[in-house]
């Protein structure tokens, strides 16, 4: 997290007119975990006043959402910057600033999407992906020596931190459902790939030198490789779609039980003997209680698998904001004349985002 003693980021040996830019950078340099550090508090913060209810907690999700745009702008921003200061302030300061955001916005997300995880190998590398994006844009020396000078690298991690922003921000900050959002992601993270394909024909800016030398053909193919495999990376995504957490719901309790008292459910069970499904009055009930953002209501799926095939599909919906979680159930009755097996029940979102899973064997 120590900055190298050739970094290009110390911008304050370019600002000799600006003492007080100065000054705050050369601090941010001495301390270099500082911004990170209060990143991740920020993040952690919000997911408490969240799952708490609290008015204040929409504000902390409009604020990372401030920083959202940014990402979108970062090109057309940091060129006014650069004309309407005359020179106080280098072409370096818009990336010094889309790094601020990049981690503002990952260590934002990272708290919503860990908890809304299911510990399956699909959405577990998933959040791996994301904290690995936000420990490459702690890092420094591998951030302004490998990702930013290079402009296909730099625009497909671009691309990434904003996906990742929108799936927790979205739900939070507008009160947008979940299967919404994440379409939502995909697209803007489409836009941002197609506004900045321009980048990637023109020569990299070095943070020393600002050389503007011409690209050869093989380099310029190069750059533009990355967002195109970016775009096929994104096509794929969106096929497996299932593997990204639904980040802003928590589930509190989630049990397979085979009785229910109103809302309240009975012990949880993992097996179960068939004869005691036989009959008219025999079920099996699986209940959820599902933490989601003051005023979201969030549309799900239960479905039941049995070996592997789905047999069943229970739409249900979860509201908002209560603080032990919005209780519903899926009852079953009937099991066919061979329930032997295998079976799983999954929560999912309408875009198939999986939410909780029970597993259970009949006897």
């Amino acid at each position: 997290m120590n900055a190298s003693p050739e970094q290009p980021t110390n911008l304050s040996t370019s600002l000799p007119r600006n003492p007080l830019l100065e000054r705050g950078l050369s601090f941010l340099a001495r301390y270099p975990a500082l911004l990170p550090t209060l990143s991740l508090a920020f993040g952690i913060g919000s997911f408490v006043l969240v799952q708490r209810g609290e008015s204040m907690a929409r504000m902390m999700a409009f604020i990372a959402l401030i920083g959202w745009p940014w990402l979108l702008l970062e090109d057309l921003i940091g060129g006014w910057l650069s004309r309407h200061s005359r020179g106080r302030l280098p072409p370096a300061t818009a990336r010094f600033l889309t790094q601020q955001v990049q981690q503002e916005l990952l260590y934002f997300s990272l708290p919503f999407l860990f908890i809304a995880m299911n510990w399956v190998p699909e959405q577990m590398a998933f959040v791996a992906l994301a904290a690995g994006l936000a420990l490459a844009a702690t890092l420094d020396p591998l951030y302004w020596h490998r990702i930013a000078p290079n402009a296909g690298l730099s625009l497909a991690f671009h691309a990434a931190c904003s996906f990742v922003a929108a799936l927790s921000i979205l739900p939070i900050a507008v009160h947008l459902p979940v299967e919404l959002a994440l379409p939502i992601a995909f697209a803007t993270t489409s836009v941002i790939l197609i506004a900045s394909l321009p980048r990637t024909w023109v020569p990299a800016l070095d943070l020393n030198t600002a050389s503007n030398e011409p690209l050869r053909w093989r380099q310029r193919l190069r750059r533009f490789a990355m967002p195109l495999a970016l775009a096929t990376v994104l096509a794929l995504a969106w096929f497996g779609r299932a593997a990204i957490p639904p980040a802003g719901l928590w589930v509190r309790d989630a049990r397979i039980t085979t009785a229910m008292d109103g809302h309240e459910p009975g012990p949880a069970i993992t097996s179960v003997d068939a004869a005691t499904l036989v009959g008219a009055d025999a079920s099996l009930s699986a209940f959820v209680a599902v933490r989601a953002p003051q005023g979201l209501s969030q549309a799900v799926v239960f479905e039941w698998v049995h070996d592997g095939m789905v047999v069943d599909r229970i739409p249900a919906q979860i509201d908002g904001g209560r603080e032990a979680g919005f209780r519903t159930y899926s009852r079953k009755q009937h099991f066919g004349v061979a329930p032997q097996g295998k079976w799983r029940v999954d929560l999912r979102t309408p875009q198939g985002q999986l939410i909780a899973r029970r597993n259970f064997e009949v006897r």
